[in-house]
């Protein structure tokens, strides 16, 4: 039996054929004219790997779009080719009715196809950045350029115009820029826009746009255009992160293009730093030239020494933050993690009575070939859980959550005590304290520095910690920098605390101090 969900799917995308891929790209169901996409006709599509449906470069362009794609998203219809040479148009789709699988359609040309971006800015009509950068990583073998224009002062200019006039002119842009940009578009910020054109293409997006906005009377300081080939040496997957790292820094104002003379310049020398700077990580990584400084967690109530939180630090004076976040970007931060937590371990052994908290990238714990690796060590050194202990970091969101609290309660029946750091820094922190059963959590210290400006706020942090110990799970507050603030995080019911008020990170390690439970508390740092 069908269930409901695809045959939606497959009604939706008015489709010749409907088939669904996990992760790996392997087709775990198949309907409709299967036999017509198959390069054998006595071959079998479920069990086989999708991307043998296509052109080898085409087979590329599927794997990387269905490794994008995150529960809700949907993309397409994108133009590929069969083996055999016949074109097809390909959409995906994430349903969250069918669990992590991707749901695929196949349509012969001339239909009615595939599903209409998912994630679309409301402004322009335009999708989103992330669906204008997942068009663009399956355009790397095509022969196109992503072309971004900037408008300078369009917001403000906005803001002049009445409210019906401004929604009027954005909706005039989202059309102009779509129209032009057939392969793809899409809003990268709250003034640029970006498209997808062919490589040989001497249109100007930014004429396009200026000419709307001469038509409606509109004044902007300037609207400036520059483009960078999709074609190059890297794999679809490499091309797909250089492209979203040189966006979201032009985008966000972190480079100056003229500087550069144009994007494709800047891009060039993005890939070039980038490589250079992970090839040294890498060797940092593998070398162990890494250290730590430890901070000391305390027991509100007695103020005695819990455990310290092991801080890595680098040779340089490099800003960690940045570098780790940098290592979850290009995806080796399962051998950062792996090389952390084996220096860990070594220090926890040779200092008998020390705990120590060290720090997992979530994108670690979710992945299971990652953690896999991590797990593995941290097996092997089961005997020490009761004295080291796990902090999930949210630097980078975790989007498996399933998989991800596999992982979580495989560390816990280990007897590793596990918890989330930085609670309340991210748009995801309270789904994952739904979806995760953990031992302690961290506020981040954005949030306790709220305690005190208004009683709204307060009562807000008091009821997350009252749910916090209602759940048996530990408060920690983060950033306790004076006794007032101390004195606020007492009041609002964290058991635990951290910051420089309390102790600075230090190279020495010290050892917990023995201190009696408060009655009615459970502290489970052992």
């Amino acid at each position: 039996m069908i269930e409901p969900a695809r045959l939606l799917a497959f009604a939706f995308a008015n489709a010749d054929l409907l088939f669904e891929v996990d992760r790996s790209g392997t087709v775990v169901f198949a309907t409709g004219a299967v036999s017509e996409f198959l390069p054998d006709k006595n071959q079998k599509l479920v069990g086989s790997g999708a991307s043998q449906l296509f052109e080898p470069s085409d087979g590329l362009k599927f794997v990387t779009f269905t490794k994008a794609m995150a529960e809700g998203d949907r993309a397409g219809p994108i133009r590929m080719r069969l083996v055999g040479g016949r074109d097809v148009s390909v959409s995906f789709c994430h349903l969250p009715q069918i669990g992590p699988n991707i749901a695929c359609t196949l349509a012969r040309p001339g239909q009615r196809q595939g599903f209409a971006p998912a994630k679309v800015d409301p402004g322009t009509g335009l999708p989103s950045k992330d669906e204008l950068l997942a068009a663009a990583s399956a355009m790397t073998a095509d022969g196109a350029k992503l072309t971004i224009v900037n408008v300078s002062g369009l917001e403000t200019a906005c803001a002049k115009l009445s409210e019906p006039d401004a929604a009027s002119l954005m909706k005039q842009i989202g059309a102009a820029v779509g129209e032009a940009a057939p392969k793809g578009a899409g809003r990268v910020s709250d003034d640029s826009f970006g498209a997808i054109v062919e490589d040989g293409d001497t249109s100007s997006l930014a004429e396009t746009i200026s000419s709307v906005l001469n038509r409606n009377g509109v004044v902007v300081k300037g609207v400036t255009e520059s483009s960078v080939s999709l074609k190059g040496d890297l794999t679809p997957q490499q091309r797909l992160l250089a492209v979203r790292h040189v966006v979201a820094r032009v985008s966000a104002g972190q480079t100056d293009i003229s500087k550069c003379g144009d994007l494709s310049s800047a891009f060039e020398a993005m890939i070039g730093e980038t490589q250079t700077r992970a090839l040294a990580l890498t060797n940092a990584v593998a070398d162990g030239a890494f250290s730590f400084a430890y901070q000391p967690v305390i027991d509100l109530a007695t103020g005695a020494l819990s455990h310290c939180e092991a801080l890595v630090r680098f040779k340089g004076n490099a800003n960690t933050g940045e570098t780790i976040a940098f290592a979850e970007a290009l995806g080796i931060s399962d051998s950062f993690d792996v090389a952390v937590a084996a220096k860990i371990l070594s220090v926890v052994e040779k200092n008998p009575k020390a705990k120590v908290a060290l720090n997992l990238s979530g994108n670690t714990i979710a992945n299971p070939v990652s953690f896999g690796l991590v797990a593995g060590l941290l097996a092997k050194k089961k005997a020490l859980a009761p004295r080291v202990h796990v902090e999930v970091t949210e630097s980078a969101e975790i989007i498996d959550l399933v998989n991800a609290n596999l992982a979580i309660q495989g560390l816990r029946d280990m007897g590793y005590q596990v918890g989330l750091d930085d609670f309340g820094a991210g748009a995801a922190s309270f789904q994952y304290l739904h979806a995760f059963e953990v031992d302690f959590v961290k506020f981040d210290q954005a949030l306790i520095r709220m305690l005190g400006s208004d009683a709204r706020k307060d009562m807000l942090i008091s009821g997350l910690v009252k749910l916090s110990n209602q759940l048996n799970v530990n408060a920690v507050a983060e950033g306790i920098e004076n006794a007032d603030i101390k004195e606020r995080v007492i009041a609002a019911g964290f058991q635990l605390g951290q910051g420089y008020f309390l102790g600075k990170p230090s190279p020495e390690l010290q050892a917990p101090t023995p201190f009696a439970k408060r009655k009615g508390t459970q502290v489970s740092w052992g």
